[in-house]
């Protein structure tokens, strides 16, 4: 049974017809490690700025703000102080860009709400932001977790002058979970809870005796909330189920301030009432109202409500860290549960050809490339090697992603009414060049003499776009590469499989290219874990590794056993860098080298974590094939099968035997890949399991 695929060839770059663009927040400016953070899920958390501002004097401002930046390091989060120094709304502050906003004089910074962020932005001044601006640019840049120190509500005469903080607008409508040490006392907190109740904020405390939620100075506000979290676990699996369910409000979450900086209310009560007279007989209104009173209650204190507000701002960054730290732990947990469930879709990236095909069929003389001309018989079917296996796995195992290139043209929409629509979500459809056609001629036995083929549009799998298409890689659970794409788009394959821990199954293709994934860095080799090379591919592939050269010609007209001993002899060269080697021997068999631990389970195969487990070979003969029509794809179909028995957690013998019955249907079926396999999955898994108590006896 001959297991070889079409020969093809890469020919330089393309220009890319179709791209994905991402939008960019000119105004907003991410730190560089607030930025990287996000890009790779890492917990972040959010700290408002008008504590620098306006909140307190120098130098309390510049040492709390760095503390508790400092405080949500030490729980393994970045922090991301948010403030806009000149038009510029910087997301993740320096040092010096913090004490440059700290010590500018108070008329020149702005206390910036959501209202103010345009003329702030356009008139290029500087500004500290408050709950509700520091919620919406951490929404706008994804972050989930906001630490501050208490939020504004409803005045104490509010009922009356309707001076309510736009924080609980902005809690209303901006899905950011607020962590803080509740309302601030100041104000009227019954009212408050009413008004957040009525725009469906969730409200809860945490870990606050009897669930009152606290008032900011003191510990407990006399008002109770619905719910009372008991630990960081607990308060992340709530932030879970809100985004699940989309919720489009925010979350508040009420940290009561540690007991031994918690104020006497009657004394705090007493110096607000003084506090608030003050502020009328001065003419103190809007915004201004709430620097004013917390500056001058720090006065009536002497001191210790500032004390109080440093000490209860640093816990809840404190808190809010282990949430996010929580949260983000959760995540990774869920993404890798994912990741490792079967039925996930796995991933091929490579070409998509237009076979067209001529059979000799004069039976008179033998073919020679001699300008003559043969009675043949033409057929026209959807090839590619990296299509043939994406069509073979979904046919097989139910469902696949496919990223490939088809040109703009006749061709290109022939190709595609001959692929099942499923593998079309990836195809990248390119104007500059045309379709890849492939012209393939048989003799009349069925070998394969010569192929002509037009390659250059699959260079159009570019790094962009696979990098628009990073989702199919996160969700895969494997991904098939063959060798017609280029070194730098298989660089950025291997650098995305590494990212999300997923292993490759390499299909070399052809001999002439088979080594080209093997000139880049041995980094991002590594998650290579499987490949199924013939035996000049096999050569190839040593030679690019080992950099040695090899000078035994494979020909598989060779005994069975100098093939065996030639092909062993360089599999122990480089069996050390995979998991598993697929040599095939045409209509001999394969050759199969693997981890000796994945004999009870194939599982292993999928490893990507280094291993230094030694090796075993097995040579499994081909079974005896009837009918055959076309050999063309087997080598293909033989990867779909044995892929599919592989993601199902069958055994060893059982991929191989998946792998040989698949390449059976593709040898006795017209097109490189049979119209149907089996009639349903059970047919085919029955088939192999039979198949694999037989080659279990055969093999060597």
């Amino acid at each position: 049974m001959l297991l070889r695929r079409c020969v093809l060839f890469p020919f330089p770059a393309v220009r890319l017809v179709r791209r994905q663009l991402h939008r960019r927040h000119e105004h907003i400016v991410l730190h560089p490690e607030v930025r990287q953070a996000l890009q790779l899920q890492q917990p972040v958390v959010a700290l408002e700025s008008t504590i620098i501002t306006h909140g307190m004097p120098m130098p309390e401002n510049v040492l709390t703000a760095l503390a508790v930046e400092e405080q949500v390091r030490e729980q393994g989060a970045i922090p991301a102080t948010i403030g806009i120094l000149d038009g510029r709304i910087k997301v993740g502050l320096t040092r010096e860009e913090l004490t440059t906003l700290a010590k500018k004089p108070r008329d020149q910074v702005i206390k910036c709400s959501r209202r103010d962020l345009p003329f702030v932005v356009s008139r290029r001044q500087s500004g500290g932001t408050t709950v509700a601006a520091t919620m919406l640019i951490a929404h706008r840049v994804g972050i989930r977790v906001f630490a501050t120190g208490g939020i504004g509500g409803v005045h104490r005469d509010g009922q009356e002058t309707f001076d309510i903080s736009a924080d609980l607008t902005e809690l209303g409508r901006t899905p950011v979970a607020v962590v803080c040490s509740g309302v601030k006392s100041i104000l009227d907190i019954p009212r408050t809870l009413e008004y957040l109740e009525t725009q469906g904020v969730c409200v809860a405390s945490y870990a606050s005796p009897g669930g009152v939620f606290p008032d900011f100075y003191t510990r407990d506000s006399g008002c109770r909330v619905p719910y009372n979290l008991q630990s960081a676990q607990e308060a992340a699996e709530l932030l879970r189920s809100w985004r699940e369910l989309k919720m489009e409000s925010g979350l508040l979450i009420g940290v009561p301030i540690p007991e031994e900086f918690a104020a006497d209310k009657a004394k705090i009560e007493e110096a607000i009432q003084v506090a608030s007279a003050q502020a009328k007989e001065q003419g103190i209104s809007g915004k201004e109202v709430t620097p004013f009173l917390l500056a001058a209650i720090a006065k009536i204190t002497e001191g210790r409500s500032l004390q109080s507000n440093i000490a209860l701002i640093k816990n809840n960054a404190k808190v809010a860290a282990q949430i996010a730290a929580s949260l983000s732990e959760q995540s990774t947990k869920t993404e890798n549960l994912e990741q490792k469930r079967i039925d996930k879709k796995p991933l091929v990236v490579g070409a998509s050809i237009l076979d067209l095909s001529f059979t000799v069929d004069d039976q008179k003389r033998d073919m020679k490339l001699d300008g003559a001309t043969y009675s043949a018989v033409a057929k026209q079917a959807a090839g590619g090697v990296g299509r043939n296996i994406a069509e073979g796995i979904y046919k097989l195992y139910g469902d696949v992603n496919l990223i490939s290139a088809v040109g703009n043209d006749q061709m290109g929409q022939t190709l595609l009414q001959l692929m099942p629509k499923a593998l079309q979500r990836g195809l990248i459809l390119a104007d500059s060049h045309s379709t890849s056609l492939c012209s393939l001629i048989f003799d009349k036995f069925g070998d394969c003499k010569l192929i002509l083929g037009n390659m250059e549009i699959h260079q159009s799998i570019t790094p962009e776009t696979l990098q628009a298409h990073h989702q199919l890689f996160r969700e895969a659970p494997l991904i098939v590469m063959d060798s017609n794409i280029s070194e730098q788009a298989m660089a950025s394959i291997l650098q995305q499989a590494q990212k999300y821990k997923i292993p490759v199954f390499f299909e070399p293709t052809d001999m002439f290219i088979a080594g080209k994934p093997f000139k880049l860095l041995p980094e991002l080799t590594k998650n290579i874990r499987l490949i199924k090379p013939n035996l000049q591919e096999l050569k190839t592939i040593t030679e690019a590794i080992t950099g040695e050269h090899i000078k035994w010609n494979p020909d598989t007209k060779l005994p069975q056993s100098e093939l065996l001993q030639q092909a062993k002899g360089m599999i122990k060269k480089i069996d050390c860098h995979f998991n598993c080697i697929i040599a095939t021997l045409s209509d001999h068999g394969v050759l199969l080298s693997y981890r000796r631990d994945a004999e009870n389970d194939a599982r292993l195969l999928l490893d990507v974590g280094k291993s230094s487990v030694p090796h075993c070979t097995r040579f499994y003969a081909a079974p005896m094939v009837h009918n055959i029509v076309n050999v063309s794809g087997a080598g293909d179909s033989f990867c779909a099968g044995f892929i599919t028995a592989l993601l199902r957690g069958c055994s060893l013998d059982e991929c191989v035997a998946g792998g040989f019955v698949a390449a059976e249907k593709a040898l006795q079926s017209e097109s490189a890949v049979p119209t149907s396999y089996y009639s349903n999955q059970e047919s085919f898994e029955s088939r192999y399991k039979q198949t694999a108590k037989i080659i279990q006896q055969q093999s060597i």
